[in-house]
């Protein structure tokens, strides 16, 4: 299913369902197929397909992250046992360099062939139905928030207004264009902060890195990774939180943001919409660098504003689900693709 240990959205969900369902007694045996690029995924499925025996388990759950990888041996393995596909986003959905779709399309017919898939959010399953799926065949588990523990608000302190971004630097979540919309004229008395991987795409790091260093120094800070005690306490003292991502399976940083609180910038794309509300959030078209500039201008200037989503965000994020429904939620999933493999076909 993937590095489980990455600080991104779809190895989050995995590691922690995967360590949710062992406390719930369930046998849980992790097997990474290769590399997270395409180049390692295309490298280990023949390998893969001749080392790895499904008839040892009841069910498969298979990440589409790794899609290259057990795309040839899908098809097979349901021969033996029960199949279920977890599916954060479909790539050719979400979009990615020019001239991967079709390739991407072909990767993903396996997937949905599977006895069971998984969605996260509403959008993804409506998804799923457009590619021929049926609806009896589609879960939707969305993630928790409560990773990050949300303790008081802390008391509003003198110094800049806080803006706050939690992603990897790639080109789907927009941080070029949040570095272009921040620079567009001087910040005074306002700070981002970019927390999250900088080097799952070196080129278009270096790119972002550029675009920092030409605006206006001292008002943008490169965080990194963090761990949850540190990421907690970065949400903690932001004012806003802003993510401008072309497109998102779900987002689990946007609901972390609402539960503590958080005003949001985002796009008004997949399934974003949804979970960020009318009240709470700002949404712009992507890649729109004037108009998220001018979101990050009123924003950034009205503090009474900023209380006002601010209570709208906390109200809905007591509605969100909690990890533990999520994992609940998978669990009746395997549960039900195992008692349908032995009752016999679908």
């Amino acid at each position: 299913m993937g590095d489980t240990g990455r600080k991104t959205g779809g190895y989050l969900y995995n590691g922690r369902v995967i360590s949710g369902l062992r406390r719930r007694g369930m046998q849980i045996e992790e097997v990474v197929a290769g590399g997270a690029s395409p180049a390692e995924q295309r490298t280990a499925a023949p390998r893969f397909g001749s080392t790895f025996d499904p008839s040892r388990f009841e069910v498969i759950v298979v990440d589409a992250l790794a899609r290259i990888a057990v795309a040839p041996h899908l098809d097979r393995w349901r021969s033996s046992c029960s199949v279920v596909v977890l599916i954060h986003e479909l790539p050719s959905v979400a979009g990615g360099k020019s001239g991967t779709v079709a390739h991407e399309r072909n990767c993903e017919g396996p997937l949905l062939r599977a006895d069971r898939l998984v969605a996260v959010s509403d959008q993804g399953r409506n998804v799923l139905f457009n590619r021929g799926v049926s609806f009896g065949r589609i879960h939707v588990v969305p993630p928790g928030f409560d990773r990050v523990p949300v303790g008081d608000a802390p008391t509003r302190r003198d110094g800049p207004v806080r803006a706050l971004s939690v992603a990897q630097w790639i080109e789907r979540k927009g941080i070029l264009s949040l570095i272009e919309a921040w620079t567009l004229h001087e910040r005074g008395g306002a700070v981002l902060e970019l927390i999250g991987e900088t080097d799952a795409d070196p080129g278009y790091a270096a790119r972002v890195r550029d675009a920092i260093e030409a605006g206006h120094r001292g008002s943008i800070v490169v965080s990194g990774c963090l761990d949850d005690a540190a990421l907690g306490a970065a949400y903690a003292s932001a004012d806003l939180f802003v993510l401008p991502s072309r497109y998102e399976g779900y987002g689990i940083v946007y609901a972390e943001a609402l539960a503590h609180g958080l005003p949001i910038i985002a796009c008004d794309t997949g399934p974003v919409p949804d979970l960020v509300g009318q009240e709470a959030a700002f949404l712009v078209r992507p890649d729109d660098t004037h108009a998220l500039s001018t979101a990050l201008d009123v924003l950034l200037e009205d503090p009474k504003l900023r209380a006002s989503m601010s209570a709208a965000a906390t109200r809905r994020a007591s509605h969100l689900p909690r990890w533990e429904d999520t994992v609940a939620g998978f669990e009746q999933v395997l549960r039900t693709a195992a008692e349908s493999r032995n009752s016999g076909p679908m």
